[in-house]
């Protein structure tokens, strides 16, 4: 629910307030309007039955008036405005009544509730009030001026007496009776029918109208405040709710940019919780630990990794105490049956509170870091070893050259002894050969010149496999080979990688003394050519492995251990790479990797 109120847009809900805050105004507004019409018309009806209970009143007062006095000869009869004063007289018991005053046409109050204000004038603008009615018809205002605020009704009239006498009524009356009753007389004085014509003005309380209309405009105010605090309300929960909606795509951005950093992290991240329950798994460890994070998430980390990785987490489980950061270098075999040397780092995290909430287990995979270290080690040694062999190298031709040239001498001289010129011929074939080792010796010391060219690796790979096919053949070796069309032009020293892949096919027939079968293929990549040479000989066991490629390393008994070493020393001149893998019995695949273009 908050999701969707969320969404909403801000405008939206104001929009909406605001047309609920414009309907209950109209609302108000139409009760007050109406309240405030029905109070109107409710006074309105009040002062018409004051003016209407004078009007009656009057009539009533003279007719018994003159019905009291025609059995008494000579007496007059009341004015008018004395009935009328008896009337309003009568009304001053009516506490919501202010006052009844009626004036004639020149303004002069002839009756009214208060008999000191009888002969006196009514204002000009209470005259000018009056006369804005029609002949017959009432007008009201509210007056608020003076010292006694109230609700006013004025009407213009003239009054008419049915049956009074002296009036035109009684008049016409008289006359049908005197046509029988010619012995009685009419009273004088009897004729008192004004003959003008007469203002009243009728002013009531306006408590009752103000309490009314105060009420309702209470109403309002209480409405009005009772909207504006549910609108304060509903705002504040739609700043509220923006907010958390605000936070919500904060902490999503956070979290995105947190999953994108530890995704892109080089090392390999696994955390987990306070129980030791696997939370998070980056790439980097799946790929490290060569199991997918599917299989790592919610489990527990010992049931899911190598005992060498989840060590220090099996002792945080047991002691139920944070151990603080510990780091370890391991060589592990994982997932993928290979061998790695991990540098494995364990952190203890704490929440807010100082709680420990979980671990966070750092993987770093150093195993070519630990192998460039190797090779940098194993170079120095051959640089050493070379510089010194160097020296020796030279300091031996000499003597030979000697030996040699003494050794011809006494070949010589033995002209007729048989046996003296073959141990001559001996010892100068063993000076040679030793002349070659210094040689070899000398080539592996000295830096290499290289003189390159572009050529097809495929067209020198078929020279050595020309050179050597008869040897295989002798020793009933099977040859595969395959090499590609095109795709294979590199930038070599032609006649030093024909050297090295001498050396290997060699070394891989020597491999096979009961024959087998030799698979030479040829792959072009990108940015170089690779290729492949496989036998099926007696492999090289797995403590001399990595030692093949070292000077004066041999298995042979007639070996010297320099040409494994001198073609790597070639291929690594020409920016390459060259690998051996071999189990012992089972044969050895030499890889080897040549760039296009020599950095």
């Amino acid at each position: 629910m908050k999701k969707h109120l969320a969404s909403v847009s801000p405008w939206i809900l104001a929009a909406a307030c605001t047309l609920l805050t414009f309907i209950i105004g109209a609302f108000a507004v139409n009760n007050y309007n109406r309240e405030k019409e029905l109070m109107t018309e409710a006074m309105v009806q009040k002062g018409l039955s004051v003016v209407r209970f004078l009007d009656t009143g009057v009539r009533v007062s003279m007719r018994a008036g003159w019905m009291g006095r025609r059995g008494t000869p000579g007496q007059s009869a009341l004015a008018w405005t004395d009935h009328v004063q008896e009337v309003i007289d009568q009304l001053q018991e009516q506490r919501d009544i202010h006052f009844v005053e009626v004036f004639d046409s020149g303004g002069v109050i002839v009756a009214a509730t208060d008999p000191e204000r009888v002969g006196q004038k009514v204002p000009t603008e209470m005259m000018e009030f009056v006369q804005r009615g029609a002949d017959g018809e009432y007008i009201f205002r509210m007056h608020r001026e003076g010292s006694q605020p109230g609700f006013q009704l004025g009407r213009l009239f003239m009054p008419k007496f049915r049956g009074v006498p002296g009036s035109s009524t009684d008049r016409h009356m008289n006359g049908h009776m005197h046509r029988g009753r010619q012995s009685e007389v009419v009273p004088q004085g009897l004729s008192n029918e004004p003959a003008m014509e007469f203002g009243i003005v009728v002013q009531l309380d306006l408590e009752a109208f103000d309490s009314a209309v105060s009420r309702q405009l209470l109403q309002i105010i209480i409405l009005s405040v009772v909207l504006l605090l549910v609108g304060v309300g509903g705002w504040l929960s739609l700043l509220t709710l923006q907010g958390y909606k605000g936070t919500q795509n904060r902490l999503q951005r956070i979290r995105a940019f947190n999953d994108m950093l530890v995704g892109s992290l080089p090392v390999g991240l696994i955390a987990t919780d306070s129980a030791g329950s696997v939370q998070i798994v980056n790439e980097a460890a799946e790929r490290i630990s060569g199991i997918s994070a599917a299989s790592l998430v919610s489990r527990k980390i010992e049931q899911v990794l190598p005992r060498e990785i989840y060590f220090d987490f099996l002792e945080h489980s047991a002691n139920r105490a944070p151990l603080g950061v510990r780091s370890a270098e391991r060589e592990i075999q994982l997932a993928d049956g290979q061998k790695r040397t991990l540098l494995l780092t364990a952190l203890p995290v704490a929440d807010s509170g100082g709680e420990f909430s979980g671990h966070v287990l750092l993987m770093q995979d150093i195993s070519e870091l630990r192998k460039l270290e190797g090779e940098l080690r194993r170079n120095e040694r051959l640089a050493a070893l070379g510089k010194m062999a160097a020296g020796v190298a030279h300091e031996l031709r000499n003597p030979l050259s000697s030996i040699k040239g003494l050794a011809l001498l006494l070949k010589g001289k033995v002209d007729g002894d048989a046996q003296g010129k073959e141990t001559a011929d001996i010892l100068v074939q063993e000076v040679e050969r030793l002349n070659r080792s210094i040689s070899e010796l000398l080539d592996y010391a000295r830096p290499g010149q290289l003189q390159l060219s572009e050529v097809k690796l495929s067209d020198v790979l078929n020279k050595a496999i020309g050179l050597v096919a008869v040897d295989a053949e002798a020793m009933a070796i099977h040859l595969v080979v395959d090499l590609p069309d095109s795709g294979d032009l590199i930038n070599v020293d032609e006649d030093k990688i024909n050297q090295v892949f001498l050396n290997l096919l060699l070394n891989a027939i020597q491999a096979m003394p009961d024959g087998g079968e030799l698979t030479i293929t040829m792959e072009p990549e990108t940015d170089g050519v690779g290729c492949e040479i496989s036998d099926s000989g007696v492999g090289v066991a797995a403590e001399n492995l990595p030692k093949v490629f070292d000077p004066y390393f041999t298995t042979k008994s007639d070996g010297t251990g320099l040409g494994l070493a001198l073609s790597a020393k070639i291929v690594e001149e020409h920016g390459g790479s060259i690998e051996m893998s071999s189990r012992e019995g089972e044969g050895s695949t030499v890889t080897l990797f040549l760039p296009r273009r020599r950095s």
